[in-house]
């Protein structure tokens, strides 16, 4: 139990109080990776000088408000995947010291996909958390390890809902024949929110050295039958891989990302 509720003399609800308010944070069981080793071509020409996870959002590279959730989150290192102008990361970020978080840095000779970098790392009995690094969000990691503990997945793929309005009358058919006729539906889909848990054993199907996408992994498992859950988002969610989004961000930053 992470959150109890507060009552008041009516019973109504006053307050919410965590565990980490009476019991020290530990740190976090995973082995955290950042992919930070795309070239943002959506972006650019914002990613010419500057690799995606540089871009400043409030004021600061996004990577550094990472960097910083993870550390709140309990994480005291985590693996920083880099290929595409990763100077500019190495030389802003050094060995981590004075963001309070131990840096190791994985290069990639090639972009090796959404996946593919993670055959390049130490090998671990802990869980895999992997960030996409032109994600910013408020979600809970400590809570994303929990669900996928208490579910006994193989692997969690953090998922936040999204609607989309059709902005035309949407008929619905059987043959010819029409069924049903929707006005401007607003249709709700879960969409991939760019982080994931997976169990170690896992790394087995990732190959080294060559490209391989998260969602073929996914694919993967599900054709295999493993235990492949959706952990969903309900906090502050972002991604900022095309300009209208990051523009977006900027505005939200302003907001402090309400």
């Amino acid at each position: 139990i992470r959150h109890l509720p507060l009552v008041d003399e009516e019973q109504h609800v006053a307050a919410l109080v965590t565990l980490d308010e009476f019991v020290p944070s530990q740190d976090l069981p995973v082995q955290p990776v950042i992919m930070a080793g795309g070239l943002g071509k959506r972006l650019r020409p914002l990613t010419e000088e500057l690799p995606k996870p540089m871009l400043p959002v409030g004021g600061r590279p996004l990577l550094e408000s990472i960097l910083e959730q993870l550390h709140t989150a309990g994480v005291s290192r985590v693996n920083l995947v880099t290929h595409y102008k990763k100077e500019a990361i190495s030389g802003h970020f050094g060995d981590g010291s004075d963001f309070g978080i131990q840096i190791q840095y994985v290069e990639e000779d090639q972009p090796l996909g959404t996946a593919g970098g993670l055959g390049l790392l130490e090998m671990s009995d802990k869980p895999l958390l992997v960030i996409n690094g032109d994600i910013l969000t408020k979600v809970d990691f400590r809570a994303m390890v929990d669900f996928h503990r208490d579910n006994r997945a193989e692997m969690s793929v953090a998922v936040k809902e999204k609607e989309f309005s059709v902005p035309y009358g949407v008929v619905e058919t059987e043959g010819i024949r029409i069924t049903g006729i929707s006005e401007k539906p607003v249709i709700k889909h879960f969409i991939n929110a760019g982080i994931y848990l997976l169990d170690p054993v896992l790394r087995q199907h990732i190959p080294t050295g060559r490209p391989y996408a998260m969602t073929d992994l996914i694919a993967l498992l599900i054709k295999d039958g493993r235990n492949v859950i959706s952990f969903p988002v309900h906090e502050y969610w972002r991604d900022i891989g095309q300009t209208e989004d990051y523009q977006q961000a900027q505005e939200d930053s302003k907001r402090n990302f309400s």
